[in-house]
């Protein structure tokens, strides 16, 4: 009852005095210290406890056998080149001019198209 009538702001006030000075103390620090695991202490365990899990002495034979068992049958892949004949790049080089040739044909035909366009509107404008 007698916290129901207290004002507010001196409980806002007595809990900033009591948290006035936040630094850990010597006692939190050691409990922190004590509580932490050192890592090689961890490994040591863990190392005990998994002892049993260690593979058999034919182990590692059997699985670099399998590996070299799966690479062996499996072909090699071809180069991409290997399709190509001789005179290959030749005709690639032939297709790539004719390529070069079609494009600029096409604009030299489509610059013309636009400009006899423009010509007849702006004729046509004229005698509008």
């Amino acid at each position: 009852m007698v916290e129901r009538e207290q004002d507010p702001l001196s409980h806002l006030a007595a809990l900033a005095r009591a948290t006035d000075d936040l630094r850990p103390t010597d006692e939190l620090t050691d409990a922190l210290l004590r509580a932490i695991v050192p890592p090689d202490d961890r490994l040591a365990r863990i190392t005990r406890e998994t002892s049993d899990l260690a593979p058999s002495d034919d182990f590692v034979s059997s699985v670099m056998s399998a590996i070299g068992a799966a690479s062996s049958t499996r072909p090699a892949e071809p180069p991409w080149s290997s399709g190509v004949v001789r005179f290959g790049r030749f005709a690639l080089i032939g297709a790539a001019a004719a390529a070069v040739l079609g494009l600029w044909l096409s604009r030299t035909a489509e610059t013309g198209y636009d400009s006899a366009v423009l010509e007849s509107v702006a004729s046509i404008e004229v005698y509008e």
